[in-house]
């Protein structure tokens, strides 16, 4: 009776905990789930993290405030002067009938258009910002791309070593219990287990890089929690649009895409505007003045007009520097123009190679690899192959998986990079 109860008691312990391991796994209090990341949420995580992004948005803020007040008229001058104090001579000093008081206002009256020439710079100042905050987006896009790629080929390699090693403790089970019967020497089993033990250090090693590769991408992220509870998932690029679109109107929308060049176009503009201004201050400015004067018992008016003469300086030196600014930025645009048309070519040789590269792979030699290993594998089981000829085709097999895998990553990477390269903010 008293062992009955204790197995009563026990059996409704064990489905009691069972019950509230459900309830609490139902609630989502169970072991988290790990996170999977996309590229495309990679890319959104650090337009939303990271600090350079951030500064350039500040910068953005302040070409805004320049533009708010950039057209605002010169501000008036008022002057209050006094003459003839005197403490000594004769007759004695009388305030009321010597003392000469002045009270006047001036205001600058600016010409040759300067203050729409100034708004007109402080608004492409805006849009140099603007494009300045999109570049660095991009540019945030393109190292993470970088980092993704070389995480995700990490944790592909990690994922393959696993498999190898479920396949290899097969063939350590199947050894020891050969081995057991009689059927094979101590030697074979030493030697399978010494090439297990040898690819557990390299899963070892696996671990290490993977972790280190996802540590990178969190910093290109900008994440401010360093958290490895994550998995990558590849982007499905096999049948891209991309790998079908010629050559030269990839070029034409890189040219009205890219950013970089947008951004020179807009440093274009605020170079010509800042010529414009400069040419404009070669125009004097005319001074306009008006007040009251007081001499002895008199009260009267005065006014007057001041303009500087240009004679000898006309602003040459500011309107050389401007000329040869927009020479230069213009020359700039011309080679950033160049350059993105032969990084475009570049990039999609190198696309049209890694695609060819898979095709062969696919059509032979992952299916060789496969035949061969599963043949040395029957062979060695009915005793008509040695170990090592086992062995052998084991790594080759291997070593098949992993080329095939990183010339796989490599591709959709590849594909992905294309995609920026030209402009896009999306993969296809």
């Amino acid at each position: 009776m008293k062992r009955m109860g204790t197995g009563w008691i026990r059996g409704i312990g064990l489905v009691g905990a069972l019950w509230v391991s459900c309830l609490l796994v139902g609630r989502g209090w169970g072991p988290p789930e790990e996170r999977v990341l996309t590229l495309e949420e990679c890319w959104g995580r650090a337009g939303e993290n990271h600090p350079l992004l951030a500064a350039a948005q500040r910068r953005l803020e302040g070409a805004t405030e320049v533009r708010q007040y950039a057209g605002l008229r010169p501000n008036p001058t008022l002057t209050i002067q006094t003459e003839n104090w005197r403490a000594w001579q004769r007759p004695p000093f009388v305030f009321q009938n010597e003392i000469e008081f002045f009270v006047f206002g001036t205001q600058r009256w600016e010409t040759a258009g300067k203050p729409g020439w100034r708004r007109q710079v402080a608004e492409r100042g805006v849009e140099v910002a603007e494009r300045e905050v999109e570049l660095v987006r991009r540019q945030l896009w393109r190292e993470v791309t970088r980092r993704y790629r070389l995480a995700l080929e990490a944790q592909r390699m990690l994922e393959i070593e696993r498999e190898n090693q479920r396949d290899l403790a097969e063939l350590v089970t199947w050894t020891k219990t050969r081995f057991d019967e009689g059927y094979l020497a101590e030697w074979e089993l030493i030697r399978v287990r010494l090439e297990e033990q040898t690819l557990r250090q390299q899963i070892l090693l696996e671990e290490q890089a993977y972790d280190q590769a996802r540590l990178a991408l969190l910093q290109a992220i900008g994440e401010p929690t360093l958290r490895l509870d994550f998995a990558l998932r590849e982007p499905a690029l096999e049948r891209s649009p991309l790998l079908s679109v010629p050559l030269e109107e990839l070029k034409r929308e890189s040219i009205a895409q890219r950013i970089e060049l947008s951004q020179l176009r807009a440093r274009l503009e605020v170079e010509r505007s800042q010529l414009g201004l400069q040419q404009a201050n070669a125009r004097p400015d005319w001074e306009f003045s008006a007040g009251y004067k007081r001499t002895g018992v008199f009260n009267t008016l005065i006014g007057y007009v001041s303009v500087p003469l240009p004679f000898f300086q006309r602003n040459q030196g500011e309107i050389g520097r401007a000329a040869a600014a927009v020479n230069a930025t213009e020359y700039e645009l011309l080679a950033q123009t160049r350059y993105i048309e032969a990084e475009v070519e570049a990039s999609q040789r190198a696309v049209k190679r890694l695609e060819e590269r898979q095709r062969e792979m696919d059509r032979d030699l992952l299916r060789q690899a496969d035949e061969s290993r599963s043949i040395a594998l029957t062979a060695y089981r009915e005793g008509a192959a040695e170990l090592f000829k086992l062995l052998e085709a084991q790594r080759a097999r291997n070593e098949v998986r992993r080329l095939y895998q990183r010339t796989r990553l490599e591709l959709q990477m590849a594909l992905a990079e294309l995609a920026l390269i030209i402009g896009r903010k999306e993969l296809r």
